[in-house]
């Protein structure tokens, strides 16, 4: 934390700062402000020390209102501009911290660690290409050091712009040799660029300098597997014509409980079902999946990523399959120059293809390969429905009208447009219930707070409040598989409101398990839902802002998603509850189109075609 210049009335206070008498240097500086005897930049001066020890001591909620108070009164008082950004930048109020740090910067325009902290700031806002601009400056305006460097490397990393952040990270490690962190992220640089030789010999200099150094050793797998995979594939059997497999590699999340993973799992287990030979890789390196042998190399021609672009990476000796998806109508500009290092890019959707080729990405080098439903859970005996129990103490299964949410909580989802049309369409005497199961994990206190916070927004959007509508039972403990598929059986409707989806495995199983859909008409759903199957919400393209007035949603930096309707979505939640609604069901087409044998015959079908198996 910065402190003042020179000011001999707050000099006891700054030795007890400096000494670390953090207590004594607080009561020092609030006994300075009650005596009501300085000058108002005495004061300032003083309420920016209170603010700073009070920062120091972990009171960081505290400390605002004294910093803010400092800058009221003196508003070019640049240690407490300074001081003032810290602790918002340490609270993550990053719309403030901007504002502090542009004020800052008004007054001194060449203050190179203004300009490097404002970066960090704007990256968090998801403006990657000016928090680049901003860490450039950062290092043309003085000696610039590791950590700048680092910094500069790792917003260019994020950024798609690999061969700057190369440079950036070899500069960090000239000036820091032994800085295991700089040779970790130039290795998953060089990885990325698909040089997993010199990625290899640049992540074991990182653990010889730090053992323990994280993702080193990760990486270093991974460089070992796409060895092994290469020299698979250089190899030429006996015999006067090759022969060919039929296999490939596939590198995904297949451990993780995310929407990549399961269809990474889905497919992998289809393509075994069908004796398809297959390497599979976890998307760090190491990872094994208990059914399943996943560490033998195949004979390949390709390695397909089922995993964003930033994380694809580029094997020598296989073509580069990139299987991805995307929610909004344009992908980020990260995306497209990383897609651009792929041979083929793979999505489960015509919205999907169409945002690639919104962003320039050549139409030819894209593929639709829809994804499964899984109808096995539709007859599972060992998932039954969970008793679940209203607020008002009344079983949920009692209700004549079951909805059902599971989202991630994040801005993408809606959730508080969900609760507006919830408020809006019901009220207590409704014979209908809203289940919404939040997350993957446990619920924790911030996202507790954050969903109510959500919710004052939403009551005052409407104007009422949630005891004058129907209930809401939240779920926000961690369920395993079996868990998810009985809380589907406890539903009548599945719903959602979210802005954009690249397929939404929720709303396509559960229509397989023939709940009642109701869904936006935008993005993936249109892909296999429509008014004959689903109760269908009008919805308009807009840019994808935060809830409050927040700015952008940072990974949809600067582009569009969609906003349903919510009076639409009101109506036909109300015809639903009153018994007008005729009765949709998703179930066959579904069942019939849409399975994982079909999706994953699609993928060997677009192989084949490129002549990219082995």
């Amino acid at each position: 934390m910065r402190e003042n210049g020179v000011n001999p009335s707050i000099g006891k206070a700054e030795e007890h700062y400096r000494a670390g008498r953090l207590a004594e240097a607080v009561a020092e500086c609030r006994a300075l402000l009650q005596a009501g005897s300085q000058t108002p930049a005495q004061m300032a001066d003083a309420l920016n020390l209170l603010g700073a020890a009070l920062f120091t001591a972990g009171e960081d909620g505290t400390a605002v209102e004294p910093l803010r108070e400092a800058v009221r009164l003196q508003p070019g008082h640049a240690a407490a501009l300074t001081n003032l950004a810290i602790v918002l930048q340490h609270r993550q109020d990053w719309a403030a911290a901007e504002r502090s740090l542009q004020n800052l910067l008004a007054l001194s325009p060449d203050l190179g660690f203004a300009h490097g902290r404002l970066g960090s700031v704007v990256k968090e806002r998801g403006d990657l290409a000016r928090a680049a601009r901003l860490l450039r400056r950062t290092v043309r305006l003085a000696r610039p050091s590791a950590l700048d460097w680092l910094n500069l490397g790792l917003i260019a990393l994020l950024n798609g712009a690999f061969a700057e952040a190369d440079g950036a990270f070899r500069r960090a490690i000239a000036d820091t040799p032994d800085g295991a962190l700089a040779h970790r992220q130039l290795g998953e640089v060089l990885l990325r660029l698909g040089r997993p030789e010199e990625a290899a010999k640049v992540l074991a200099r990182a653990l010889r300098v730090d053992p323990e150094a994280y993702g080193a050793g990760d990486g270093l797998a991974r460089c070992r597997r796409y060895a092994a995979a290469t020299a698979m594939a250089r190899t030429e059997p006996a015999g006067p014509q090759p022969v060919r497999t039929g296999g490939f590699a596939m590198r995904g999340a297949f451990n993780s409980h995310s929407g990549y993973g399961h269809f990474c799992r889905r497919l992998i287990q289809r393509l075994r079902r069908d004796g398809v030979p297959l390497q599979a890789i976890g998307v760090l390196g190491p990872e094994s999946w208990p059914e399943e042998d996943l560490d033998r190399p195949v004979p390949a021609r390709a390695m397909v990523n089922c995993l964003i672009p930033l994380a694809t990476e580029p094997v020598p000796g296989l073509a580069t399959v990139t299987f991805s998806m995307f929610e909004g109508t344009r992908i980020p500009p990260a995306w497209q120059r990383q897609s651009m290092l792929s041979d083929l890019v793979l999505v489960p959707t015509e919205s999907s293809r169409l945002a690639w080729e919104a962003q320039g990405f050549p139409a030819e080098r894209l593929r639709v390969c829809p994804l499964g439903v899984d109808p096995e859970d539709a007859t599972r005996e060992d998932a039954p429905a969970p008793t679940l129990v209203d607020p008002n103490g009344r079983l949920v299964s009692s209700y004549r009208h079951r909805f059902l949410n599971i989202s991630d909580f994040i801005p993408r989802k809606n959730i508080i447009g969900l609760l507006r049309v919830w408020l809006r369409s019901t009220a207590p005497s409704d014979d209908a219930v809203l289940i919404l199961k939040l997350g993957k994990g446990g619920g924790d206190a911030a996202m507790r707070a954050a969903l109510g916070e959500l919710l004052r927004l939403a009551e005052a959007d409407v104007g009422k409040r949630l005891a004058q509508a129907a209930p809401i039972n939240l779920i926000d403990r961690a369920m395993d598989d079996a868990g998810m598929t009985g809380l589907y059986r406890a539903a009548t409707h599945y719903w959602s409101l979210s802005h954009g989806e690249g397929w939404d495995l929720p709303m396509s199983k559960a229509g397989a398990m023939g709940l009642t859909l109701v869904a936006p008409r935008h993005s993936a759903y249109v892909d296999y839902l429509d008014d004959t199957n689903a109760h269908m919400i009008p919805a308009k393209v807009g840019p994808a802002l935060l809830p409050g007035g927040g700015g952008y949603y940072p990974p949809f930096h600067s582009l569009d998603w969609w906003i349903p309707d919510e009076d639409a979505a009101s109506d036909i939640l109300k015809t639903i509850i009153r018994g007008n609604g005729a009765p949709k069901s998703a179930r066959a087409r579904l069942l019939e189109r849409f399975t994982w044998e079909r999706s994953a015959a699609r993928l060997l079908a677009i192989l084949d075609e490129a002549g990219l198996r082995g």
